[in-house]
């Protein structure tokens, strides 16, 4: 009975879906997520989080306590001529400059194939209290998850890109500068033809990666985009959550603190939403576990976040929560106190092929590392 085909968005339709999945009076701490080698839909559950789905025309900068990184990253981009040479010469296969490798990666990364690769899937759970060498070796072994792809039309409709070419792609997409809310992906059943999924996810992740620095290599940043793939593990009652990112916004020090998570996939989100989203949260479950927050915290909206890529759209997702959640994820409720929910406000997508969705990013993704930088010079405990 596998009704989850994406993500609650609200507490009574998690609530209906998890007494459809039997485990509505189950907790992280009493169920055996080690009952399959893979996430499963009904331990996603058990993580108590709400997804919202948010065109990217109703981020509010504030929600999130970006609004002063952001003015002055747009300050600073105002005067900094490669951007302004980015986006102004998009079309351009001339381009040169701080951006013009980041621009070659997310041509590559939109390029349309005929390849149908899976992605990794890096959340993988585990027994604590069984750990032999031979499971040990099963749970290393596993690094693939498949889950039925939903037939949900996407929220956020794209402009189809059938027969464009690598070179000319842009004279087809960024003349038609349709609002988000107003673009079609094309009936569905093209969109295999449409929008293959690109051959390697490390294009995607290289797209995305040297975009996000391109922003701040000539700013005396002490954080940087990093492509390491940081673990982060989160151990329950009854079993272990292991977590890998695609990349992180880490401090340049032997510590490497986290300010931002990283995670990419060779496919456009509409084509698996419920399988990037259980890995997006457990990524985020596990940072959080792993990673406390200051003593005396009580709410965070905002404080963490992916930038994600998902073929040549981006995404980033905040992460809503309050002491009452960490303490569910602790294990440390007191008799009447609510467990709540995780709630990740996804917005996008910018879709990397139109120069109007990267000049309305850019400001963003810039202010993002301008806040790490805030954090790391304020010497924050957390992360």
């Amino acid at each position: 009975m596998n009704d989850l085909n994406s993500p609650p968005t609200k507490p009574d339709e998690w609530e209906s879906t998890a007494r459809r999945w039997g485990v509505a009076d189950r907790t992280i701490h009493k169920i055996n997520l080690y009952s399959a080698s893979k996430l499963q839909p009904e331990q996603f559950l058990m993580l108590r989080i709400l997804w919202q789905e948010l065109d990217y025309t109703h981020l509010d900068l504030a929600n999130f306590g970006l609004t002063k990184w952001v003015e002055e990253a747009s300050h600073i981009l105002h005067g900094y001529q490669p951007w302004q040479d980015y986006y102004s010469k998009f079309n351009d296969r001339r381009l040169q400059g701080t951006f013009a490798l980041p621009r070659f990666y997310q041509k590559q990364a939109s390029r349309v194939s005929q390849d149908t690769c899976k992605f990794d899937v890096t959340a993988v759970p585990s027994p604590i209290s069984k750990h032999t060498r031979q499971q040990a070796k099963i749970n290393a072994g596993v690094s693939k998850l498949s889950l039925e792809t939903p037939s949900k039309q996407p929220k956020t409709p794209r402009t189809p890109t059938s027969g464009w070419s690598l070179d000319d792609e842009h004279d087809l997409l960024e003349s038609d500068d349709t609002p988000p809310e107003q673009r079609s992906y094309g009936p569905e059943e093209l969109l295999d033809k449409d929008y293959p999924k690109t051959k390697d996810e490390q294009i995607v992740n290289t797209a995305l990666i040297d975009f996000l620095n391109a922003f701040i290599v000539h700013l005396d940043l002490p954080v940087q985009w990093s492509l390491y793939r940081k673990p982060f593990t989160a151990n329950f009652n009854m079993a272990s959550l292991e977590a890998r990112t695609d990349g992180c916004l880490e401090e340049n020090d032997a510590k490497a603190k986290v300010h931002a998570l990283v995670e990419v996939k060779p496919l456009l989100r509409i084509k698996a939403p419920l399988a990037i989203a259980m890995q997006e949260a457990a990524q985020m479950v596990a940072w959080i576990k792993s990673v406390p927050d200051p003593v005396g915290f009580k709410y965070s909206c905002g404080g963490r976040l992916h930038v994600s890529q998902d073929r040549n759209e981006i995404y980033i997702i905040f992460a809503e929560y309050d002491e009452t959640y960490v303490k569910y994820l602790n294990n440390t409720l007191e008799e009447r106190e609510n467990p709540g929910f995780m709630k990740m406000h996804q917005f996008g997508p910018w879709d990397t092929t139109r120069a109007s969705d990267m000049k309305k990013v850019g400001p963003i993704l810039l202010g993002i590392a301008l806040r790490g930088r805030a954090e790391c010079q304020a010497g924050k405990p957390r992360r």
